[in-house]
């Protein structure tokens, strides 16, 4: 008897080329490309968990960071060295009372611009989970500007250390998802899902 006429000839590819993916199976998502969604996921939950710990933690927290601000570089504040900021408290508590409100105020709005950069790290994870390149443009794009503001800004003001943390986590889990979503098996993937 002979082969149906669909059958393929023996010796001959039966897969996509280039795509490591043969074409008689279901196409798998690689683990590189569930592991850039979970880094992109953790990255999007410390800003937004950065955020969070700003919004709770109010005037306290503003009051925490502008004394370790001094504490740590008064010549970086305008202050002589030296300065501690008991001292400032002491002898301008009403200015005193004044920066940390208005430090509160832009602690704030930097939480703000974290939790929108979250959503939107999040949003083009989603698209980027099939490897579509203008999702991981995106996704790159704003991972990026999510890293250099406000984060960056939050390490380099003498944050707390519950801050500094989930702000050095999103830094560096989101320029992780940048790399992931450009290496190859990702190209492949996107392929291997146009082919079919």
């Amino acid at each position: 008897m002979s082969h149906p006429q669909t059958a393929p000839h023996i010796g001959m590819p039966s897969g996509l080329p280039g795509t490591g993916y043969p074409a008689a199976e279901p196409v798998k998502r690689p683990g590189l490309v569930v592991a850039m969604l979970a880094v992109t996921v953790l990255s999007a939950l410390s800003g937004a968990l950065s955020a969070l710990l700003v919004y709770v933690g109010g005037k306290d927290l503003a009051d925490e960071n502008v004394r370790n601000a001094v504490d740590s570089d008064p010549a970086a504040v305008g202050l002589p060295s030296g300065t501690t900021a008991a001292d400032v408290k002491q002898l301008t508590g009403t200015a005193w009372d004044g920066i940390v409100t208005d430090w509160q105020s832009t602690m704030s709005a930097r939480a703000t611009i974290a939790l929108v950069f979250s959503v939107a790290v999040l949003l083009f994870a989603l698209f980027a989970r099939t490897g579509a390149v203008w999702a991981r443009v995106l996704l790159s794009v704003v991972a990026v500007l999510a890293a250099v503001f406000p984060h960056m800004l939050v390490l380099r003001d003498a944050a707390p250390a519950g801050l500094y943390a989930t702000s050095l986590g999103a830094i560096v889990l989101g320029l992780l998802a940048v790399v992931l979503c450009w290496l190859p098996p990702v190209g492949r993937y996107k392929k291997a899902l146009q082919g079919r």
